[in-house]
């Protein structure tokens, strides 16, 4: 009942404003699926087009931008946006700030210095989303793209404080990537920390409840300290944040409306998409989920009420989401904003189909703010426009000229989720069954094939149904969900490790052991064909799993979620299940766009992506390992001394020829003295050349002709001095267009 007040009395709130949005009748008509995607890829084709020398820094700016980018590649599979991502990431290190000096000093203090002690700030924690995701969609792992993640969140954790999300933007830069890293990683600290900074945040700048307390004493987290105890009153709740404590009303008025809070609008789309992806990927049995979901629907009702339109009924939300009148001037007299609408709109547009929010109660407000995205934000050529420049709060008046990286990951953001609403998943999607898959284990009845770590692998045993019961290969689901396993052959019993929880199950038992207690199996594991089976929901639910099984496809997945897939994603349901009866990954996406002027080489239709590499000397982290597979020329892996470097494909393909990019190869004055092998199982290689590298040609093409997954690059020295330098090591199948250049 206090939850139906709160939300009357927000309504009540929001009509006393004195600028009050009119009323748009309902009757929105949804676009055409093609024409959503049409609208993506103009968008991101014309960023990364006029940016494509230009990846940017990995602060906040350019790190929304890219996960933006990564919801479009996992959309559309067209490879350019991955690469793109790559290069970003690759120049940056595959860091956020760069500082390695003593971590005591490190702060979450403001700072854009990369250089400087801000490792701890949230800002420059967004590039971690990107980076999680780029580690599960690589076919071979890579831990380097995740390792600085890991360490500054990791050390982050370690600490008693509470304070670090101290403005509403942080929510936003860190939550979905702390979720990421936990659902690769396992480790359950990252959400009870997630948690705790999530209170803190809540309480410092959230007007509803369970938000900014209304008393001393309700306070729970060090907020009081940071934002100088200030409390609220609940017949005022709007459900939305302030953009941090030094708004919180009657802070910081509005000029000419002081009697109106002060919403900004873009710091509540950081929010409100933030809570979306958190609801996205955590467990559904989690104990604060109910928290997240809470404040999303009660921020999705608030937003609503104050959605503005013009007289063509194309909705948006204006810089100060309840002072309509500000921000606005002779160029932009409505207030038009981009950056804070296309997230709203990209909330309420996965709210709907997710099933969280009501289609009915909410679709004529998503479709009418991707109107507005369409129609008024966005230029012919694919610029957006209309955004609200870098700042902190409601300002000046956006131009339609303006626009910002931030604004058009935004943008792609909503496009993917109301491509999604009107068309479901079409075409290429791989890469989002890759993520959505992230941290469960896809199984089938009787195929010998798991879905694990973003990819289909086969299995030595595969589930079978017995009695009625299904038993699965105890390895391959609990090494999947990051548990150790370990067999006795002499007591015939299997023990499951995950943390503090052990699990012990003898074959033939009627019950298994968890932690020390005995709990009743509804079958017993057995042994069929020399390998054990357990039955499924008893071990997943010792383990706080949950099952989802599709009787349709007899497919089975351990992992997080009741519903894996939502409504509108039967076809990536239909994906996995052809995936694991085959063992076969789908093709790539065979749509190619050179928005990065690619040199031929890298443009050839029968180019073969590495996917990692390793080597046997790094002397500089700026010109590392993986810089030497990263589709970047201008980006390379660099040794002072002889060294190897290996690379890895994968999988063994056929390669009619190897290419090979090798610093200052066309000055006419270096050649690099190199030996060169490939191998099909990283066993046994063979060499196929010996020799000197151009020196009038950065590529070097050579003849193949086998099955290969490795190739080793062993650099002696160069013509000028001791340094093997590599930009890009990538293989040709058949049907290669380029003419071998060394032999």
């Amino acid at each position: 009942m206090k939850r139906f007040l709160a939300l009357a009395l927000t309504v009540a709130v929001l009509a006393s404003v004195m600028m009050v949005p009119q009323v748009q009748a309902a009757g929105y008509t949804a676009p055409e699926y093609k024409d959503v995607i049409a609208t993506v890829e103009l968008v991101n084709d014309y960023w990364i087009s006029e940016h494509k020398n230009s990846v940017g820094s990995s602060f906040w700016e350019r790190g929304a931008y890219n996960t933006g980018n990564m919801e479009a590649y996992a959309l559309t599979g067209i490879e350019e946006y991955r690469d793109y991502s790559v290069k970003w990431a690759s120049a940056n290190r595959w860091m956020g700030n760069y500082n390695q000096g003593d971590k005591n000093r490190w702060t979450w203090g403001y700072t854009g210095d990369q250089n400087g002690t801000g490792a701890l700030f949230g800002d420059w924690q967004t590039c971690f989303h990107t980076y999680a995701d780029l580690y599960v969609f690589d076919e071979v792992k890579d831990p380097k793209k995740i390792a600085r993640a890991r360490e500054v969140m990791e050390y982050q954790m370690s600490k008693s404080e509470d304070g670090f999300w101290w403005w509403a933007d942080g929510l936003y830069m860190v939550m979905p990537a702390m979720v990421k890293l936990h659902n690769i990683t396992g480790n359950d600290l990252y959400l009870d920390k997630l948690y705790e900074y999530y209170k803190f945040a809540r309480e410092l700048m959230y007007d509803g409840p369970g938000g900014i307390p209304t008393s001393a004493e309700g306070y729970t987290t060090s907020a009081s300290l940071k934002g100088g105890a200030q409390y609220s009153d609940p017949a005022t709740y709007t459900g939305l944040f302030y953009r941090d404590a030094e708004y919180v009303y009657p802070k910081n008025p509005i000029p000419g409306s002081e009697t109106t809070k002060n919403f900004w609008a873009r710091g509540n789309g950081w929010v409100f998409a933030a809570l979306a992806k958190v609801l996205q990927d955590t467990p559904d049995n989690w104990e604060h989920r109910k928290d997240f979901m809470d404040a999303f629907v009660g921020m999705a009702k608030a937003l609503k009420a104050c959605q503005k339109f013009d007289d063509d009924g194309n909705g948006f939300w204006t810089q100060s989401v309840l002072a309509h009148n500000y921000s606005c001037s002779n160029e932009n007299p409505l207030g038009y904003e981009t950056s804070g609408t296309a997230f709203f709109t990209y909330g309420f547009l996965w709210g709907i189909n997710a099933g969280i929010l009501d289609e009915n109660e909410y679709k004529d407000t998503a479709i009418a703010g991707w109107n507005y995205l369409t129609k008024v934000a966005l230029h012919e050529n694919g610029r957006v426009g209309y955004v609200q420049p870098v700042g902190a709060r409601a300002g000046s008046a956006a131009t339609k000229n303006n626009t910002q990286d931030f604004a058009v990951g935004a943008t792609l953001l909503a496009g993917c989720e109301m491509a999604r609403y009107v068309g479901g998943m079409q075409g290429y999607f791989y890469p989002y069954l890759q993520r959505r898959m992230s941290g469960m284990v896809g199984l089938k009845i009787n195929s010998p094939y798991a879905f694990t770590e973003g990819n289909v692998k086969p299995v030595d045993a595969a589930p079978v149904i017995v009695n009625d019961r299904t038993l699965v290969p105890v390895r391959v689901i609990s090494e999947g969900v990051g548990c150790e396993v370990n067999w006795d052959g002499a007591t015939q019993t299997v023990t499951i490790t995950k943390g503090a929880t052990e699990i012990a199950v003898k074959i033939g038992a009627a019950s298994m052991v968890v932690d020390g207690v005995s709990v009743p199996l509804d079958a017993p594991a057995s042994l069929i064909n020399d390998r054990t089976m357990v039955p499924l929901r008893a071990i997943a639910e010792a383990l706080g799993k949950i099952v989802y099984y599709n009787d349709n496809y007899k497919m089975i997945i351990v992992g997080y979620k009741n519903d894996v897939f939502m409504d509108c994603e039967e076809a990536m349901e239909k994906m996995l299940s052809d995936t694991l009866a085959t063992g076969v990954r789908p093709e790539k996406n065979p749509v190619f766009k050179d928005l990065c002027g690619l040199p031929a080489e890298l443009k050839d239709k029968a180019l073969i992506k590495p996917v990692s590499a390793t080597a046997t000397h790094e002397p500089e982290s700026f010109n590392g390992i993986h810089m030497s597979v990263d589709m970047n020329t201008e980006t390379r892996w660099g040794s002072d001394k002889e060294a190897e470097l290996t690379v890895d494909f994968g999988e063994v393909k056929y390669m009619e020829k190897l290419g090979l990019c090798i610093w200052r190869g066309s000055s006419g004055l270096r050649s690099t003295t190199f030996d060169l092998y490939v191998s099909a199982d990283g066993v046994n290689f063979e060499k196929i050349f010996s020799g000197d590298s151009l020196n009038t040609a950065e590529w070097n093409i050579l003849d193949c002709g086998k099955d290969v997954r490795y190739v080793k690059f062993h650099g002696y020295k160069n013509s000028e001095n001791n340094w093997v330098n590599v930009f890009e090591v990538v293989g040709y199948g058949k049907g290669v267009q380029l003419e071998t250049t060394l032999k």
